[in-house]
């Protein structure tokens, strides 16, 4: 019983990882790595309790779900405001000049140029920090918020 169980987890994970064409990159991507992060942390806290294998099919499903639901926030976001001013600087971009390392001044510039505002919450928050976006672009985002 509890085998079968961990089966139906793992193929339900694999469906989950493996996604459909409709996916956003940040869906996909957000998907894979809470999937990992999940499987990681189940597998430690079930290995805890005996039952390591379960822990990590549980978690990295859980986690699989979470993350694909924050990336397709994203994706929506960036899909959204695109369909309104095609010049927008997407959240994504704006993850990229974080991770390249552009100044605050260049970043805030673009967003004023382009005439991007944001809607941000928790998770898009946590995402462009992740990213090495700076609090002082975070708040100019915030300021210009719409």
């Amino acid at each position: 019983m509890f085998r079968s169980g961990i089966f139906c987890l793992l193929i339900a994970m694999a469906l989950v990882l493996t996604g459909c064409e409709s996916m956003g990159p940040k869906t996909k991507t957000g998907a894979v790595a809470g999937g990992l992060i999940g499987a990681t942390a189940g597998g430690i806290i079930g290995h805890q309790s005996g039952s390591g294998l379960g822990g990590a099919a549980i978690g990295g499903v859980v986690g699989a779900l979470s993350g694909g639901l924050i990336g397709s926030a994203i994706d929506d976001s960036d899909k959204k405001a695109l369909a309104v001013n095609s010049d927008y600087l997407t959240l994504t971009k704006i993850a990229e000049m974080g991770d390249q390392g552009v100044p605050d001044s260049v970043i805030i510039n673009e967003i004023q140029r382009t005439h991007s505002t944001y809607r941000l919450n928790s998770e898009i928050i946590s995402y462009l920090k992740q990213h090495k976006v700076s609090n002082r672009v975070i708040d100019y985002m915030l300021q210009v918020g719409g």
